[in-house]
């Protein structure tokens, strides 16, 4: 499948690009995004259609909520935002209405396109292909975006390029080249270094009592406690040099290699280097298959397609990582461990009364009296959180301007929380507020 010609501007834009170091999709992507929540700040969060979409999508994902937090913070923007967000989550609650895309991720999504389109129309011009030949070239993930919708001819340039770029990489370089950039990489770091192990131990049910006492979803944060708990695991194994490690058969994804390099850099090297080594025989293996191609057209005898499709596929097929499996095995043990627990009146009492699972694992029960009560409780916390928002934003008014500010003034932190844990890596909102003032009817 060809690109569509997106013309000379686009020409002209890739040769900018390729002016600068680093990954020029990633540098497109980035600009577009930074335009997105500048323009959101300006004027768009006054916009029908953009309170629409925060009201359909719940508000924004975990990675577009805390750059929301970083550049926006508390004020009259983020009131509406949050506004629109609680309207949406309360529907979201009562009935089954599939949410919509993160309007962050939509236009990240549409960036990303334009990205792709970009390099392979520039690529088929000569004089930007040589550009691009002795550029940095795009980084592996955007080599996979990109993948699907390359043709012979545009595979081996993009493929070589990517290919010395890692063969010819430093360490600093190539946590980039091989996961993008990932500036929400620090932001993670600081909410995943305030996590607290919750106190107690015990029974089975004595430690999820313990979990449901902290002020946040006890999925989300059992979760994010595990997956902190493995980076901290293969930070001290790497250490150690532990055999097992090169022995896995996995490799982290972009997130959490950014994530240990953010760590301790000198330690990550093995991983590092595990994902490069096993990328680039990836890429050799597509490239022969590329000139195998080539050659039997030359001769008449017909491109092995199919060869050249289980390469691809081969690089397009991504390989589990032990971070995300430690994760996300831990969510799902516990979030069946929470609809089994409440069947029980002691654990259904104290969940009555705390903050209980955030609205992304409310409505993933599906049914019974667990899925009533999780739905019944969440709908109630977001309908004061709701008030405490709409009262916050009626302050801000010249009328009320002698009104002292009250908890409702960071609401919208605690509102994050209520719709998806992951927001905080599963830790509370930085501001908390008593549990006793949020215990729904």
């Amino acid at each position: 499948m060809s690109a569509p010609s997106t013309g000379p501007h686009v020409l002209s834009e890739f040769e900018r690009l390729l002016r600068k170091p680093g990954c020029p999709a990633c540098a497109y992507i980035e600009e577009a995004e930074r335009s997105f929540f500048s323009w959101l700040q300006i004027e768009s969060f006054s916009v029908a259609e953009v309170q629409a979409r925060l009201r359909a999508s719940v508000g924004m994902c975990p990675v577009h909520s805390r750059r929301l937090i970083e550049d926006i913070g508390e004020g009259h923007v983020m009131t509406i935002v949050m506004r629109e967000a609680l309207a949406g989550a309360r529907q979201r609650a009562r009935d089954e209405r599939q949410t919509g895309p993160c309007p962050a991720c939509e236009a990240t999504a549409f960036s990303a396109q334009r990205a792709r389109h970009m390099v392979l129309d520039g690529l088929s011009d000569p004089a930007r292909a040589r550009q691009y030949s002795e550029h940095d070239g795009i980084c592996l993930t955007h080599f996979l975006q990109a993948a699907p919708e390359l043709e012979r001819a545009t595979v081996r340039p993009l493929a070589d390029r990517l290919l010395r770029s890692l063969e010819e990489g430093e360490d600093a370089g190539l946590v980039a080249l091989l996961g993008g950039s990932d500036h929400d990489a620090g932001r993670r770091a600081h909410w995943r270094d305030r996590l607290r192990e919750p106190a107690g131990g015990g029974s089975t049910v004595d430690q999820l009592c313990g979990r449901l006492a902290v002020e946040a979803c006890p999925v989300c944060l059992s979760s994010g406690l595990a997956e902190r708990g493995y980076i901290q695991w293969h930070t001290e194994h790497a250490a150690q040099d532990d055999p097992s490690l090169r022995n896995d058969p996995g490799e982290l994804c972009a997130a959490h290699l950014h994530d240990l390099a953010l760590t301790d850099r000198a330690l990550a090297a093995q991983a590092i280097e595990h994902k490069r080594a096993a990328t680039a025989v990836k890429l050799s293996r597509l490239l022969a298959r590329v000139g195998d191609a080539s050659d039997a057209a030359r001769r008449g005898r017909g491109a092995p397609a199919e060869e050249l499709d289980t390469a691809l596929q081969e690089i397009l097929t991504r390989p589990y990582c032990p971070a995300c499996n430690a994760r996300d095995g831990i969510e799902r043990s516990q979030l069946d461990l929470v609809v089994a627990a409440l069947g029980l009146p002691a654990v259904r009492d104290r969940y009555e009364r705390c903050h209980g699972l955030c609205l992304r694992h409310a409505v993933q029960i599906s049914d019974g009296q667990a899925a009533r009560l999780a739905r019944r409780h969440v709908d109630g916390r977001l309908g004061v959180l709701a008030w405490e928002v709409g009262e916050t934003a009626r302050k801000y008014a010249w009328a009320y301007r002698h009104e002292a500010d009250g908890h409702e003034q960071h609401a919208w932190l605690r509102a994050l929380a209520q719709l998806d844990g992951r927001v905080f890596l599963g830790g509370s909102a930085p501001i908390e507020m008593p549990r006793s003032d949020l215990e729904p009817a």
